[in-house]
């Protein structure tokens, strides 16, 4: 099943990050009164917490088609101009990944967002001229993980900045329980907690996992779910305590041997890249409280020793 059948539909299917719902709904209504296009929107925060989930959210409340492009696929002013020129009033343009477009495209951007205006050059060198095309008006909503990488001038450019912040044990547990009745799986409000747990505080590391189990709900053709099963399913597939896999676990024992250690050396011990370690594997483990940064290192907190004791992990090494 395709993560598009458990993006949420309505406000109330949208769990978590209650203050932006509020806004938006405020937003959302006065745009239809006034019958015109929402404002430009930014979202930024971490990977996986629902930036393009809310995004086709916007679209469906807004009852407008959405165009998705991302920006790693958009080096070249080409790339972008041919969506502008096609889209229609009030629709929707989402860009994923903002902060990976390449500076040419962001300048196609920037009379975009201020005046609804394409500025397009035709010819080259001195037989060169500057078209400028009138576009509808639109809603451009961009999506970034590392909102540090966009010039001030372009972020500033959006009406709406939307920060996702982190999600509680609760609204996880919410998101896996209407996930799960989507798909027909039968789960408890303790259950649902109980896979809470082991999700890394993250959405798509949650419905990632439902699905999984699902599988193993299928292939074991056993529709009853217990703790204890739901246990030994988890441990098949590596995911322990806090959701932490094997490369956390790595990661974590690394830490206790060498602490207080470096990035650098981390990612050396590790064979892992420095942006994998920044950006995929200490963000959950820094919201959960298993690690903290120092000016002399990295280093474990005790909530990280005691998951390591607790399932027997100081006794191995990778």
């Amino acid at each position: 099943m395709s993560s598009q059948a458990f993006r949420p539909r309505n406000w109330k299917e949208y769990f978590g990050q209650e203050n932006i719902i509020n806004n938006l709904k405020v937003y959302v209504s006065s745009a239809k009164i006034q019958g015109k296009s929402l404002d430009n929107i930014l979202i930024h925060g971490p990977s996986g917490m629902g930036k393009t989930s809310l995004a086709y959210l916007i679209s469906k409340v807004m009852g407008q088609k959405i165009h998705i492009l991302n920006g790693p696929s958009l080096q070249k002013p080409s790339d972008l101009i041919s969506t502008l020129t096609s889209i229609k009033e009030k629709e929707i343009l989402f860009i994923d990944e903002i902060h990976a477009v390449t500076k040419e495209v962001l300048e196609i951007l920037y009379p975009v967002l201020e005046e609804n205006k394409l500025s397009v050059i035709i010819g080259k060198d001195y037989n060169s001229k500057v078209i400028n095309l009138k576009i509808p008006d639109i809603t451009i909503i961009v999506a970034t993980t590392e909102l540090n990488k966009l010039p001030f001038p372009f972020s500033n450019r959006f009406a709406i900045n939307l920060h996702l912040k982190n999600y509680n044990v609760i609204e996880i547990s919410q998101i896996i329980l209407n996930a799960s009745e989507k798909i027909g799986l039968k789960l408890t409000d303790k259950l649902a907690v109980f896979l809470a747990n082991h999700c890394k505080q993250v959405p798509r590391v949650a419905i990632n996992i439902l699905k999984r189990i699902y599988d193993y709900i299928i292939y074991e053709e056993n529709e009853v779910i217990t703790e204890e099963r739901l246990k030994n399913i988890l441990a098949k597939m590596n995911i322990y305590d806090y959701g932490l896999t094997d490369i956390d676990i790595n990661y974590l024992l690394i830490l206790k041997e060498y602490q207080p250690i470096g990035i650098e050396t981390i990612s050396h011990i590790a064979s892992t890249p420095i942006s994998v370690i920044l950006s995929v594997i200490e963000p959950p483990l820094l919201i959960q409280n298993l690690i903290k940064r120092t000016s002399k290192g990295r280093m474990l907190t005790d909530s990280g020793l005691t998951v390591l004791f607790k399932n027997n992990f100081h006794q191995k090494k990778e």
